[in-house]
C-alpha cells in the first residue's frame, strides 16, 4: 500500500515538474478547457491580416485599480463619468452613442482587444504582445507632482515589470506594443527639468526599454518618434452592428450642407503658439454668413455638447481644424464622423500623425491652407468645385469605420468593417513581421 501510494505521488510530482515551466513563462497563462474551446471558435473568425496577439495580465495597479480613484485622476475634472463603460463614457439615448472623453483611447483599445477574435491565450503562438497600461489615467494623476521621482514612480514600476517577461527579453520588446490616450509630450520630459519646475510630463517614453516598443498614441512626436504611431482620438460613435454604421453613413451623406464651412472650438491667448490660427479662423467666421461658428470657452468640456458639435459639422461642407493646445485635435475625427471635409493649417495636425488611417493622397479627403492663405479662408474654399467637394466627402464618409472604436461586444468579422483597433493590429502585424524577417520596419516621415 505504501509503495503504491509512493509511486502515485512520484508520478504526479514528475508530471507537475514537467508541465510547470510551460505555464510559468509569463504572468498570465492560466486558461481552462472552456476558454480554449471559445478561442478555437474565435480563431476561425480572425482577420487573416492580423496575427495572433497576446495580452499581458498586468497587476491591477497599472489599469483597473486606477479607475477606483477616478474622482482624483485629473486636476481639472471628475473623471468618473468618462471612464464608465470601458472608457466610452455615459450612453446617450441613441444606441451605440456615448459621451466619450477625448483621452480614453487606451481604455477603448483594451476593451476591444479583450474580446478580439485574434487574441490568443497561448503565448507561444503570439506574434505581437500587448501591454495594457492605462497611460491616459496615470499621467494626469501626477501632473501636479513636483517631485520627479514620485511623478515617475509608476512608469519606472511598469518598465521594471515588463522587462522581466521572457517574451519581452527575447526580442528586446520589438514585438510589443502599448497604447496611450494622451499626447507624446505628456511622456517626454526634457532632461534639464528639475524638481519643482513647472512641467507636467513624466518620463515614460524616454526609458531605453520603451524605445523598441511600438507606442500607439493619439499624438506622436513627428520629429523623434520613430516607434510612435498615431491612432485616432475617440469620438462618440461605438457601433455594434453593420446596420448602425451604414445607416449613419447614409444620414451624413443626405445631410443638407447649408454652410460652406464651420468651426467648433475656442480662442487662444495672445502668447499661445496657436493664437494666430484661432484668431484668423474666428475673425473670418464672424465676418460671413457662410461659416457656422460654435465658440467654446477655454477649458470648458466641449465634448459634452455632442449634439451641437455634430449638427454644426453635418451642416457644413468643410470643417476648419486649426491647431489648439497641441498640433492635433479630437475635432478631426468628429468632422470625419459627420462627413465634413477637414481643413488643416499645418501638416502636423494630421498628415504626419495618422499614416495608418488616412488616404495617401491628402487632396482626396482634406484641404491644406498655407500661411499665405490664412487671411482668405472663404475665398480658398469657395473656389473648390462642388463636384470635387462631393468626391472628397464620399472618401471622408468611407473613412468613418476605420477611425471609429467599435463597441467592445462588436465583432468586426460580422460587421464587415475594420475599426481603429483592427487597422492598428493589421499594421502592427506587418511591422513585426518585417522586424522578425530581418528587414527594418520603415517609418515614413510625412512632414
Amino acid at each position: 500500500m505504501n509503495v503504491k501510494l509512493l509511486t502515485i505521488c512520484l508520478f504526479f510530482s514528475v508530471a507537475t515538474y514537467s508541465i510547470f515551466p510551460y505555464y510559468t513563462l509569463d504572468l498570465d497563462l492560466s486558461t481552462n478547457f472552456a476558454t480554449r474551446k471559445t478561442l478555437e471558435t474565435q480563431s476561425k473568425q480572425c482577420d487573416p491580416d492580423i496575427a495572433p496577439f497576446y495580452i499581458y495580465d498586468l497587476p491591477d495597479r497599472f489599469n483597473e485599480a486606477l479607475l477606483s480613484n477616478c474622482s482624483n485622476l485629473d486636476p481639472w475634472r471628475n473623471m468618473c463619468p468618462y471612464v464608465e463603460n470601458h472608457g466610452m463614457g455615459q450612453p446617450f439615448n441613441e444606441s451605440s452613442w456615448y459621451n466619450t472623453y477625448q483621452f480614453t483611447a487606451d481604455m477603448l483599445f483594451h476593451a476591444r482587444a479583450i474580446n478580439h477574435p485574434c487574441r490568443t491565450y497561448d503565448i507561444s503562438s503570439a506574434l505581437t504582445f500587448y501591454i495594457p497600461f492605462y497611460a491616459s489615467l496615470y499621467a494626469p494623476s501626477v501632473f501636479n507632482e513636483n517631485n520627479l521621482t514620485r511623478r515617475d514612480a509608476m512608469a519606472v514600476d511598469l518598465v521594471d515589470h515588463i522587462s522581466k517577461f521572457p517574451a519581452f527579453r527575447r526580442h528586446g520588446g520589438k514585438d510589443h506594443f502599448l497604447v496611450s490616450g494622451l499626447m507624446a509630450w505628456d511622456f517626454l520630459r526634457s532632461s534639464d527639468q528639475k524638481d519643482g519646475k513647472a512641467s507636467r510630463s513624466n518620463n515614460l517614453l524616454n526609458f531605453p526599454q520603451i524605445s523598441n516598443i511600438s507606442v500607439l498614441i493619439i499624438e506622436r512626436n513627428p520629429y523623434h518618434g520613430d516607434n510612435q504611431f498615431g491612432v485616432p482620438y475617440p469620438s462618440y460613435f461605438h457601433p455594434q452592428l453593420k446596420d448602425e454604421i451604414t445607416t449613419w453613413q447614409e444620414e451624413v451623406r443626405r445631410s443638407e450642407r447649408t454652410h460652406l464651412f464651420s468651426f467648433v472650438g475656442g480662442a487662444r491667448h495672445k502668447r499661445h503658439v496657436s493664437e494666430k490660427y484661432r484668431s484668423a479662423v474666428i475673425s473670418q467666421c464672424n465676418q460671413t454668413e457662410n461659416c457656422l461658428l460654435v465658440l467654446c470657452k477655454y477649458w470648458v468640456s466641449a465634448w459634452d455638447a455632442a449634439d451641437e458639435i455634430l449638427e454644426a459639422m453635418k451642416r457644413a461642407r468643410f470643417c476648419l481644424q486649426p491647431p489648439g493646445d497641441t498640433s492635433t485635435r479630437r475635432s478631426i475625427f468628429d468632422s470625419i464622423l459627420a462627413g465634413c471635409v477637414p481643413v488643416f493649417f499645418t501638416e502636423l495636425t494630421a498628415y504626419s500623425q495618422y499614416a495608418w488611417y488616412i488616404p495617401e493622397r491628402r487632396e482626396d479627403w482634406s484641404v491644406l491652407i498655407g500661411p499665405d492663405q490664412l487671411d482668405r479662408i472663404e475665398d480658398v474654399l469657395s473656389q473648390i468645385l462642388e463636384k470635387k467637394v462631393e468626391r472628397m466627402r464620399e472618401v471622408v464618409i468611407g473613412m468613418i469605420p476605420q477611425v471609429t472604436y467599435m463597441h467592445p461586444n462588436a465583432n468586426s468579422t460580422e460587421i464587415g468593417f475594420r475599426d481603429a483597433v483592427d487597422i492598428a493590429l493589421v499594421q502592427l502585424t506587418k511591422r513585426v513581421r518585417q522586424i522578425k524577417g530581418g528587414t527594418s520596419a520603415p517609418w515614413v516621415n510625412y512632414i
